[in-house]
C-alpha cells in the first residue's frame, strides 16, 4: 500500500532539515504514539499503543512509500490492539487498516515533533536494551581487545542519537552505553577530543 501522507510528511521533514517525527494517530478506539525514521534504509514506522499494556509495532517502508498489506506475527496483537474480530465481529483486513492509517499520518513536519534521544529508545522496543532509554557515555574498544560496537549497539545509536554519532561511534570503535535513569549527557560531551 502505498503511504501518500508519509510522502507528504517525508517532503515537509526535508524541508526542515529532520529525519525523525514523532506524532499520535486515533484509530477507532486506539491511540498510537507513532514514529517516522528516515534515519534507516528502507525508513521505519513504528508504532506504540497508549494504554496500560502497549504493544509495539514496527513497518518498514520501502521506496515510494510503500507499506506490505501483509501483517504477518504482527496481526494477532493488531487485532487485540484495535479490538475487533473477536469482540466486534469485524475482520482486520490490513489493507483497510493502512488505508486509514495513512488518512491519520500529519502532513506537516514540526521541530517540536522532533523526539528526544530517550523518547525514541522508550517507543522504539525493538531497539536493544529498551529498558535503557538515557545515553551514558561511550565505551572505547582498544586494538588490543579485537572489540567493536556490535550491530544491535550500532541500530540503537543511529535511531537515538542519529548519523553523525553513528559514524563518530565507528570512527572510534566505541560502544554507546545507556542508562535506566537519567544522565543530562549527550552523546556529543561525553566525546574524546580527536
Amino acid at each position: 500500500m502505498k503511504m501518500e501522507s508519509l510522502k507528504k510528511l517525508h517532503q515537509s521533514m526535508r524541508v526542515l532539515g529532520v529525519d525523525m517525527q514523532k506524532f499520535q494517530v486515533r484509530l477507532g478506539a486506539a491511540e498510537f504514539d507513532c514514529l517516522f525514521s528516515t534515519r534507516d534504509d528502507p525508513f521505519v514506522l513504528a508504532l506504540t499503543s497508549r494504554g496500560l499494556n502497549p504493544r509495539f509495532f514496527r513497518f518498514v517502508v520501502n521506496r515510494g512509500y510503500w507499506i506490505r498489506d501483509y501483517l504477518g506475527d504482527l496481526y494477532g496483537p493488531l487485532v487485540e490492539v484495535l479490538k475487533i474480530d473477536g469482540s466486534s465481529g469485524k475482520r482486520l483486513v490490513p489493507k483497510d487498516f493502512l488505508v486509514q492509517l495513512d488518512a491519520a499520518i500529519p502532513h506537516a513536519a514540526t521541530q517540536l515533533w522532533v523526539p528526544e534521544p530517550h523518547v525514541i529508545v522508550q517507543l522504539r522496543a525493538d531497539l536493544e536494551e529498551a529498558g535503557r532509554p538515557y545515553f551514558d557515555t561511550w565505551i572505547y574498544w582498544d586494538s588490543e581487545s579485537n572489540r567493536s560496537p556490535r550491530k544491535e549497539n550500532m541500530v540503537k545509536t543511529l535511531e537515538a542519537l542519529g548519523p553523525e554519532a553513528l559514524e563518530y561511534s565507528k570512527r572510534m570503535n566505541a560502544s554507546s552505553k545507556w542508562s535506566m535513569t537519567p544522565t543530562s549527557r549527550t552523546w556529543k560531551s561525553e566525546r574524546r577530543s580527536t
